[in-house]
């Protein structure tokens, strides 16, 4: 009996493990208003440069920060860095939510990045029960298949009401988060309507990679339709 129960316990350990700890190594890309911004995560580094869609370096800069320690807890992970200013000190370098899908992790931008020691980073975050909000980042595979989504060239009036209404929740729910926390030690949240407007268009299955130019257009073609003006006016009035 006791070594049956060994045996359960071990595979019930396993199964907890490999769904809080997700493999977050690897190179991670966010949609930007001009191409992507590269993640490298390794072992020991974080590594971060721009580049443009076709996936080309926009210069020669590129900031690479050690890794002290990645820490999995329930609901998000840790890459912790050491303070350069005092080595007995950890602040986060990045707060990131796992997903079931292996291709896409959710890089936050609401999250606990004070300075202090490990210890009491952990200890902080446990008990933060705040609703985390971040910006998708992507596997480069799981980007080409995104580009295989429906073009927002042939979105109809239709949908782009439905765009609107989930739009305008996902800019409420960050903008007052945003602005609860902008004077504490929180990351700055930026470009912010592009981001949640990327991220909208994949709620409704449209492929998300877009540029400030495409974006625009889109919001030009629509916003002088009548019906859309009409329901912009219910949308005010919620």
């Amino acid at each position: 009996m006791n070594k049956i129960f060994l045996i359960t316990l071990s595979i019930c350990f396993m199964n907890c493990s490999s769904q809080t700890e997700q493999n977050i190594e690897g190179k991670w890309y966010l949609i930007n208003k001009s191409g992507f911004a590269e993640f490298t995560i390794t072992k020991d580094s974080l590594i971060n440069k721009k580049l443009f869609s076709n996936f080309e370096q926009k210069n020669n800069r590129e900031r690479a920060v050690k890794i002290s320690e990645k820490v999995f807890l329930k609901d998000r992970i840790l890459l912790l860095g050491e303070n350069p200013k005092n080595s007995s000190e950890y602040y986060t370098l990045m707060t990131l939510v796992p997903s079931k899908d292996k291709n896409i992790v959710e890089y936050v931008w609401n999250g606990i990045d004070s300075i202090s020691s490990i210890k009491t980073l952990k200890k902080i975050n446990q008990n933060d029960n705040r609703k985390l909000l971040g910006y998708n980042l992507y596997t480069k595979e799981y980007l080409e298949t995104l580009r295989t989504k429906k073009s927002i060239e042939n979105m109809t009036v239709e949908d782009f009401k439905k765009y609107l209404e989930i739009f305008s929740k996902n800019i409420e729910i960050a903008t007052t988060e945003y602005k609860k926390n902008k004077k504490g030690n929180y990351g700055e949240a930026s470009s912010f309507n592009f981001q949640i407007g990327s991220q909208t268009l994949l709620e409704l299955d449209y492929n998300p990679i877009q540029d400030s130019n495409t974006m625009n257009s889109m919001f030009s073609k629509f916003m002088e339709n009548e019906e859309v003006k009409e329901f912009m006016k219910t949308l005010k009035e919620k």
